[in-house]
């Protein structure tokens, strides 16, 4: 009666890795945003005693910095990032083992090489492997972290439903 859609281990598919992007994307881009904005704030207010540079603007050209911190620590001492994390995915070494620091760099760095081409080393997520540029480079894979089991009647089952017939 059970059909299972998603095994718990299998290989995430372009959309759900594409939706952690996302999701990734707007809590980095809100938190940054944020902080830049009250540090702005906070310096107008404090005009006077403000050091003679702006914070604010100091964070907003270290961003790709944070960029990459928030994906490289994240991957190297949770396996995900909050993104994949909301969406039940994870990181993991060829075969199912934890992703290293190293491994977790090496992966960033074949973040940016999958972009520079119209995003090219992304769309290897289509093929058979589930697997982009970035993922063969640093030899790692994303897994589903939950699994998931939808109801389907099978043919066999309605027979067994009583059907009910109306008295008009």
């Amino acid at each position: 009666m059970t059909a299972l859609v998603r095994v718990k281990g299998d290989r995430a598919g372009f959309v759900t890795r594409l939706a952690a992007l996302a999701a990734d994307t707007i809590i980095l881009w809100v938190a940054l945003r944020g902080t830049v904005a009250f540090l702005l704030v906070a310096e107008h207010a404090l005009r006077r005693f403000a050091p003679p540079f702006s914070l604010g603007k100091l964070l907003f050209v270290s961003a790709p910095v944070i960029v990459s911190l928030y994906n490289v620590v994240f991957w190297w001492l949770k396996g995900q990032t909050p993104g994949k994390w909301l969406l039940g995915l994870r990181v993991v070494a060829l075969g199912g083992g934890k992703v290293g620091l190293g491994r977790a760099a090496v992966r960033f760095v074949g973040y940016l090489f999958s972009a520079l081409p119209f995003y090219l080393g992304f769309l290897w997520i289509l093929g058979p492997e589930r697997r982009g540029f970035h993922d063969r480079l640093a030899g790692t894979e994303v897994v589903y972290t939950r699994r998931l089991v939808r109801e389907l009647p099978t043919p066999s089952d309605r027979r067994l439903v009583p059907r009910r017939y109306s008295a008009a």
